[in-house]
């Protein structure tokens, strides 16, 4: 299982019982509409996969939930979930904008487009969309050139507002 959020707290590695057994917790909040804290348990070797990591960074992690029964001194008998985090990546975040002025801007080196050179795609930015699926931008482009005069569509999800 997997679960991607922002990262709110990361706790010093923890010695637990006598054989010396180590455990770090980390909490993320998920990015939806009501987020939630969510605890997040690393063991043993795990734990050094948290040391590189910073509050704030976005994460998605890979995590076993484990269950357990245990029964108290009086005989009642209660139950435990834990998450086990063993694989965590940061998740690299991207303005779009920015990729797209990049882009538009020929590299250093390169000179001016040859003398009567028409690009072969002329796109028109629709703009953003709310949907119930998320935030989408949409982009229309027609190639010239071809017979048919082909339109092209081009789709972008938001995967988070922030």
């Amino acid at each position: 299982m997997e679960i991607q959020g922002r990262i709110k707290q990361i706790f010093a590695p923890e010695s637990v019982g006598q054989n010396g057994f180590q455990k770090r917790d980390l909490v993320i909040t998920t990015e939806e509409q009501y987020p939630n804290d969510i605890i997040i348990q690393f063991t043993q070797s795990k734990c050094a996969l948290l040391d590189t990591l910073q509050v704030g960074q976005r994460v998605k992690v890979h995590f076993n939930l484990q269950g357990r029964e245990w029964t108290s001194p009086q005989g009642e008998v209660k139950y435990f979930n834990t998450v086990v985090g063993w694989k965590i990546e940061l998740i690299q975040t991207t303005n779009v904008a920015q990729q797209t002025q990049q882009y538009q801007q020929a590299p250093q080196g390169y000179g001016q487009a040859p003398q009567g050179y028409t690009p072969q795609r002329k796109y028109r930015n629709k703009g953003n969309h709310n949907t119930s699926k998320g935030k989408f931008l949409t982009i229309w482009g027609n190639e010239k050139g071809n017979s048919n005069n082909r339109n092209s569509m081009l789709v972008f999800k938001f995967l988070s507002n922030h």
